[in-house]
Parts: structure tokens; C-alpha cells; sequence
């Protein structure tokens, strides 16, 4: 008897602490984000106060839309060529976002194609925001 409730406590304990390691709150999110990096389906973002003039962000807001700022998709050169020259033109985003469970988010964007879809998020440990495209294999 004493064996099982210790096994029980154990398994317990180690569920509640692994469940509560993944889990994002939402409050994390409504921030004003600068992305700092892409990694082939991670988009790493670091908080900061207000949009970046030179390379925009993303600001998630209490009710579910979000605005960002960013330059218009094109070839990676003629950005950088644009940046270098203090000639590339940020533009304003709208849409919509939700979370559909404790480490998804959805995000709805009409113009924002490279932002629309389901990302994992996660908060890394310098309080920066990471979300990662969320694939679901299919098997034939």
C-alpha cells in the first residue's frame, strides 16, 4: 500500500511539473515583438517598447488582432540593398490571432502570408518568443 501511493505521488508530481513546463500563457504574447531571426520554420522574436523603425515587429493585442510592421516580401538582396540605403518602405498589417491549445497559436493575416497559419510557441529563457510552423505529417 505504501509503494503504491509513493508511485502515485511520483507520477503525480511528474505530470504536473512536465505539463506546467510547456504551457504558455497568453499574457506573454500582448507584447510589441522585433523578429530577430528565421530558422527555417522558427521565427525568433525579442520584446522591445515600440516598432523598430528600421525593420518593424509584430504587437499582439488583448483582443485577439494583432499589427506588424514589416517590409513587403521580395528577394532577400533587394531588401538588405534597400536596408543598407535607408530606402526600405515598412508597411502595416492586420489580422487575428487565437490560441487553440496550451503551446498553439493561430494567426489570420489577408496580406501577411509568411505570419498566417499554426505555430508552436514557446518562451525562451531570455524572455524572447519563438514561434515555430506547426506541420502535421500526413500517411499516405
Amino acid at each position: 500500500m505504501k509503494k503504491s501511493a509513493y508511485l502515485f505521488l511520483f507520477i503525480f508530481f511528474t505530470a504536473t511539473l512536465f505539463k506546467s513546463q510547456t504551457k504558455v500563457d497568453s499574457s506573454f504574447l500582448i507584447n510589441t515583438w522585433k523578429l530577430v531571426k528565421i530558422d527555417q520554420l522558427t521565427y525568433i522574436f525579442k520584446s522591445q517598447e515600440n516598432f523598430d523603425q528600421k525593420w518593424g515587429g509584430i504587437r499582439f493585442k488583448k483582443n485577439g488582432k494583432f499589427v506588424s510592421s514589416n517590409a513587403k516580401p521580395a528577394c532577400g538582396t533587394t531588401i538588405i540593398e534597400k536596408l543598407q540605403s535607408n530606402q526600405l518602405k515598412l508597411y502595416r498589417n492586420r489580422g487575428t490571432w487565437k490560441i487553440d491549445s496550451d503551446t498553439t497559436i493561430i494567426i489570420t493575416s489577408p496580406k501577411l502570408l509568411a505570419l498566417k497559419g499554426k505555430f508552436i510557441i514557446s518562451q525562451l529563457p531570455d524572455k524572447s518568443l519563438s514561434l515555430k510552423r506547426f506541420i502535421k505529417i500526413v500517411k499516405k
